[in-house]
């Protein structure tokens, strides 16, 4: 038995992380066993795209507490999509509990003979594909031990489990806010946000949103991680670093080559960096999805895009605006933006 950290400060003690214990072991994986409370959008679609690309592993999910507590839209069109894509392949499928609310965190991974490893912990799947600043702590296992929790893992989707297309759901959640309780993101008061609104000068930089199909807002179409044994990992959904034209970054009092923090039109705080040849990378700091939930959230919840299409001119002509605007405060290391 290993102990898995997720190894951020202040609290780092080793190098071996879930997320890589899971992607390593994922690679080399015939068939996955995964058994998990909470899921979200963004993690289905970058589970399914990962089937797409990759000729293994065969992947059987249960969804342990969303037929209870609720699914978004969203959602639940995300896990029907990986089901069919994965029974369309004869490669798994995905199953909701509905027997009773099921909270565990079960993995296993099994190569053509035996099951070889097994991870139980606190690590939902969301945790495991993308880069979210929560400690988690779960431990790994091999040998006959894993042999066991994968047999109780089948036996749990047995007893509790039941395939997605074989239950209805019609009643969905409608508040989903990708950036509440995020890592590196703080909601202003509406009271701070109106004064901080008030300090806005005349600088301002209108940037063209660009539709390239493998970048800018597109970067979940590119090439994903290929690691040695050939496995491809997807980059995430949400995933966005804007390309910003020089025209643009020669600009005086363009923020070149800087950190500093923005205030959203919509209440949100975070740091972002521009960074390149010409400052032309706009991106979030540390974590390229913030920057990506906040636009590519915006149009999914405008209706103008569906996860796992591209964006388009035509889907931001539905939006109603193909530009993010980004202006200068009175303090030099904060700016405002508007989608």
């Amino acid at each position: 038995m290993e102990l898995l950290l997720s190894n951020y400060q202040p609290a780092k003690f080793s190098n071996r992380t879930t997320q890589k214990v899971w992607l390593e072991n994922l690679s080399k994986a015939e068939q996955v066993r995964i058994a998990t409370g909470f899921i979200s959008s963004a993690s289905l679609i970058e589970l399914k795209k990962m089937v797409e690309v990759n000729e293994k592993p065969n992947i059987e999910m249960l969804i342990g507490m969303h037929y209870f507590d609720g699914f978004t839209k969203q959602q639940y069109d995300c896990a029907l999509a990986l089901n069919e894509t994965l029974q369309a392949q004869n490669r798994g499928a995905v199953y909701l509990s509905n027997a009773m609310r099921f909270h565990g965190k079960l993995y296993s991974f099994n190569d053509a003979k035996q099951c070889f490893g097994a991870v139980v912990g606190s690590s939902n799947l969301n945790s495991l594909f993308s880069a979210y600043k929560i400690y988690e702590a779960d431990c790994f296992f091999d040998g006959d031990n894993a042999k066991t929790i994968d047999k109780s893992i089948q036996n749990i989707f047995g007893k509790l489990g039941k395939i997605i297309t074989d239950l209805q759901i019609d009643n969905f959640i409608q508040n989903n806010d990708l950036l509440e309780n995020h890592y590196g993101v703080n909601k202003v008061s509406p009271e701070e946000l109106t004064r901080i609104w008030t300090t806005k000068t005349d600088t301002s930089f209108e940037i063209p949103m660009k539709t390239e199909a493998k970048s800018n807002l597109n970067c979940f179409f590119g090439k994903g991680r290929v690691n040695q044994r050939g496995f491809e990992m997807p980059r995430p959904w949400y995933e966005v670093e804007i390309i910003v034209p020089v025209s643009i970054t020669r600009l005086p009092n363009y923020p070149a080559n800087r950190t500093f923090d923005v205030v959203t039109n919509d209440g949100w705080r975070f740091s972002c960096e521009t960074n390149g040849q010409n400052s032309k990378n706009l991106r979030s700091q540390k974590d390229l999805t913030i920057l990506g939930k906040w636009i590519k959230g915006k149009l999914e919840q405008s209706g103008a895009l569906t996860m796992a299409t591209p964006v388009t001119e035509n889907v931001l002509s539905q939006y109603g605006k193909n530009t993010m605007k980004l202006s200068a405060t009175a303090d030099p290391n904060l700016w405002l933006i508007e989608f």
